[in-house]
């Protein structure tokens, strides 16, 4: 097993994402954070009261996510995280309730949530207070694990530390009053923490350590990105839906592609036709 704490070289990817949207990404004057927030808040099945209660709301989000210190800004490169909310109104007598379905995604990792429900009032502010409200708690988790899969490009399992900060949010929200979702997110978050996952973890450690080091030692680089390939075969084998792991695929095939593409040894190209059948006619065409 390799060790921790070796430089690392940020790819650039592409994100599929609903498209026809824009998002909030202001980029706020001064802010170093290798984070890029883009926000887009969908208000369209609201009342029209309530969308006018509601107008100010994504900037809310967007200043709460884009303007928080979440890690030492020093141990990332830039890479972005899209947040997506679509609200419904939750009919109350005592105050403005909402239910909502969440997308929150990193550069080859994505969550979809519609189990959202929380509380939010015309002219209440969102801050980093230390105090617990149900809005707070399902962006905190989200944000959390996009971070995490950040960290774990870096070293073995250097994302955990962010892994603990959801689960201090998990615990919060299985005990508020408005508890509709956390039980999902549980089950989210003790898959993450699980063996087989653990295995795609260690994976990534694999794989960027050898997209850090392919200039430089590009023979052994692609023996990293072969023994990635090997353990992802092994975690898919364990559990065949893993969005995770299909998430990682979409997202690095064609740069595992573009580097093995001339070699006389196809191993690579032959893990990825078997563990992404789909595309298994693109494959073909570089064996």
């Amino acid at each position: 097993m390799r060790m921790v704490g070796r430089p690392f070289c940020r790819v650039f990817l592409a994100l599929m994402m609903i498209s026809n949207l824009s998002f909030v990404d202001q980029g706020l004057a001064g802010s170093e954070s290798p984070m890029k927030v883009k926000v887009k808040i969908i208000l369209k099945k609201l009342s029209l009261e309530k969308q006018k209660k509601m107008r100010d709301f994504q900037d809310k989000v967007y200043k709460y996510i884009a303007t928080y210190e979440w890690f030492n800004p020093k141990d990332l490169p830039p890479f972005d995280l899209n947040f997506q909310m679509v609200l419904q109104d939750l009919p109350s007598n005592i105050e403005d309730r909402y239910r909502a379905s969440l997308l929150v995604a990193g550069p080859d990792i994505q969550y979809y949530d519609k189990r959202c429900v929380f509380a939010f009032q015309e002219g209440e502010e969102m801050e980093h207070d230390g105090q617990f409200t149900a809005l707070k708690g399902i962006i905190d988790f989200y944000v959390y694990l996009v971070i995490a899969n950040e960290y774990d490009k870096l070293g073995y399992l250097e994302g955990t530390p962010f892994l603990d900060k959801a689960k201090e949010v998990l615990q919060q929200g299985k005990f508020s009053r408005f508890f509709t979702g956390w039980d999902r997110r549980e089950e989210l978050l003790d898959l993450i923490l699980g063996k087989n996952y653990q295995k795609f973890r260690e994976m990534k450690d694999y794989y960027f350590y050898a997209m850090a080091t392919l200039d430089e030692e590009r023979d052994k680089a692609k023996q990293y990105i072969v023994q990635a390939l090997k353990m992802l075969e092994e975690v898919l084998e364990n559990d065949s839906d893993l969005d995770a792991a299909r998430q990682f695929i979409d997202a690095h095939y064609q740069e595992v592609l573009d580097i093995f593409k001339n070699d006389e040894d196809k191993t690579a190209i032959e893990i990825l036709k078997r563990i992404d059948p789909e595309r298994e006619d693109v494959y073909n065409e570089y064996l």
